[in-house]
């Protein structure tokens, strides 16, 4: 019987340390927490590797599953879904004020950026990223 109680005690311990560390075994990435998303808007520093300095393009999780912010010129909404594997933005309505060229292409590249995302975590920095499966991302911090 002695002879099973060691084999035993450390699966156990295994499993405790497992279970401790909050990582998931199968080497599966964990998505980040709905409460990490909400608070106060998050500013988009940069999109599609370039930073966005001339410009307000804005995130604001204001209630779970519901988005809005500004987008250079206008202001938009959205509704996102959240799962163990998956982060999906989908753009709903938007003012449509004219503005400058140069406003109006940065804001039609953001959207068409929100509507591919389909990754999100927050990184050691504390900014949130957004990436596509393409590898196109969205940077942004409090």
């Amino acid at each position: 019987m002695t002879q099973f109680r060691l084999p035993l005690l450390l699966a156990s311990a295994a499993l405790v340390l497992t279970a401790c560390t909050g990582q998931t075994t199968s080497g599966a990435h964990t998505m980040i927490e709905e409460n990490q998303l909400r608070g106060d808007a998050w500013s988009v520093t940069s999109l599609n590797g370039e930073p966005v300095d001339n410009a307000t393009l804005t995130l604001n999780f204001h209630q779970p599953g519901q988005l809005a912010g500004k987008a250079a010129c206008n202001n938009y909404m959205a509704s996102y879904v959240q799962s163990k594997d998956s982060f999906t933005i989908k753009p709903g309505g938007m003012t449509m004020m004219a503005c400058p060229q140069p406003l109006m292409t940065l804001e039609r590249q953001f959207m068409d950026v929100l509507k591919r995302v389909n990754h999100a975590k927050i990184d050691k920095q504390g900014h949130l990223i957004l990436t596509s499966s393409d590898g196109i991302r969205i940077e942004a911090k409090r």
